[in-house]
């Protein structure tokens, strides 16, 4: 139990998907605006990353490989990646029907984001116990939703500082993803 604790925390820290490894970079810059938006869309990500990687794993595991079919786990990752996306957004649309033309959006967000396709094919790839990619999936799906949950605080903070007009913007955001990504490395002898 222990050891799947600290596959968790590895994964979510030390080889974070968005800040290490550079998977879902882009909807980790454009959505982390607002912390209203960025919670929402960290919440529905996280949710989608872990079931998709889930069921992603089993038919890689179950289906592809015995039918020698591993050329189309790509293809697979990407159908499997927008029907779980499209029945979450049913779901969560149900739930909360005031912000549906919100989650529409996050539909097409979702199903295509590069972290939910590339977590799954780097499970693909590994040759590791259920559980150990299962709790390499849950680790990499919280990662992502905390950087991205986070990184959306930041920006608000940042918003109020005083930063010199050269550094306002882009560059600041930039700078602080390098820092943040320093201090997660130096998580590494830790674990």
């Amino acid at each position: 139990m222990l050891n799947l604790i600290s596959i968790i925390a590895v994964t979510a820290f030390v080889n974070n998907v968005v800040l290490i490894q550079l998977i879902g970079v882009p909807s980790f810059i454009t959505n982390s605006n607002r912390l209203q938006s960025a919670l929402e869309l960290g919440m529905t990500s996280f949710i989608a990353i872990f079931i998709s990687s889930v069921v992603n794993l089993f038919f890689h595991r179950w289906v592809l490989i015995p039918l020698n079919l591993v050329a189309l786990r790509l293809i697979l990752f990407v159908l499997i990646s927008s029907i779980v996306a499209f029945y979450l957004v049913k779901l969560i649309q149900s739930s909360y029907p005031l912000t549906r033309r919100r989650y529409q959006l996050a539909l097409c967000l979702i199903g295509g984001n590069s972290a939910v396709i590339g977590i799954s094919l780097i499970l693909s790839n590994d040759v590791m116990s259920i559980g150990m990619t299962l709790a390499t999936s849950f680790g990499a799906a919280l990662g992502f939703a905390l950087i991205l949950i986070g990184f959306a605080a930041l920006r608000d903070r940042l918003r109020y500082a005083d930063i010199p007009e050269r550094f306002q913007g882009p560059p600041i955001y930039l700078i602080s993803a390098a820092i943040i990504t320093m201090i997660l490395l130096g998580f590494e002898k830790l674990v």
